[in-house]
């Protein structure tokens, strides 16, 4: 209302429409790993913008050293009204996997155990077992990965495990000689192994038929390779 100075009076009247603020939701406070990798966290209603450390305008937050970063999601809605609200992140170091150190095997090992720490991760690879068991089967060079963690805090490891196949032995073939034929040597492939059997007075061959006696008698060569694999092969004396 207004009054001139003729003391007349007039009035005019408007309308104010109050709006309710919108309710905004940055997300639950997290914790994530330092790790490098962006993380995307959306906040209700959508059509926001975030602010903060190592967050940009859209929400994607890249972890660059531990701590507490303070994230605020803030919204205007269609009536110009805004709020915001607050999602603090604690970024914390990872805990590393750790598969072991690389090794070898003998074939015939059959089945190995694998174990990495920290306990209760996952093993993959080539037919490994998530818990870690490996059916040997086949020789050649394998690697398996240790996976502990999850999201963002997932860590991995390889070990990479050879698996070497058996030597092979050759004791020679069957042969026949007489009681009194005196000693016999031996030869097998390859040179180095060792000889066990009736008969044999020096496990590098030596075979003297007079100590056996009349009959069959088995002989075995066994040999073991630079990678601490051991194969055996047989012949047949008739004395």
């Amino acid at each position: 209302s207004y009054t001139d100075i003729n003391a007349c009076s007039n009035i005019d009247s408007l309308v104010v429409t109050v709006f309710d603020l919108p309710i905004v939701y940055a997300g639950n406070d997290t914790t994530l790993c330092n790790q490098a990798g962006a993380i995307q966290f959306t906040g209700t209603p959508i059509g926001g913008s975030w602010s903060g450390t190592h967050i940009n305008s859209s929400g994607g937050f890249d972890p660059n050293g531990v701590g507490l970063f303070e994230n605020v999601y803030t919204y205007t809605d269609p009536n110009g009204c805004a709020n915001s609200d607050t999602m603090y992140i604690d970024v914390i170091a990872p805990i590393n996997a750790d598969a072991g150190v690389d090794f070898e095997v003998c074939v015939t090992v059959g089945i190995i155990q694998l174990t990495g720490l920290p306990a209760n991760g996952i093993w993959s690879g080539n037919g490994i077992t998530p818990t870690g068991l490996y059916n040997l089967t086949a020789a050649g060079t394998y690697d398996f990965t240790y996976s502990f963690g999850s999201g963002n805090c997932l860590t991995t490891d390889v070990v990479s495990l050879t698996v070497n196949a058996l030597p092979v032995v050759d004791a020679g073939f069957d042969f026949d000689v007489c009681l009194e034929a005196g000693l016999q040597l031996l030869i097998g492939n390859p040179i180095g192994g060792t000889w066990t059997g009736v008969g044999i007075t020096n496990s590098s061959g030596d075979f003297d038929p007079n100590l056996t006696g009349v009959g069959l008698h088995t002989l075995y060569y066994s040999y073991t390779d630079i990678n601490a694999c051991s194969n055996i092969d047989s012949l047949v004396v008739t004395v």
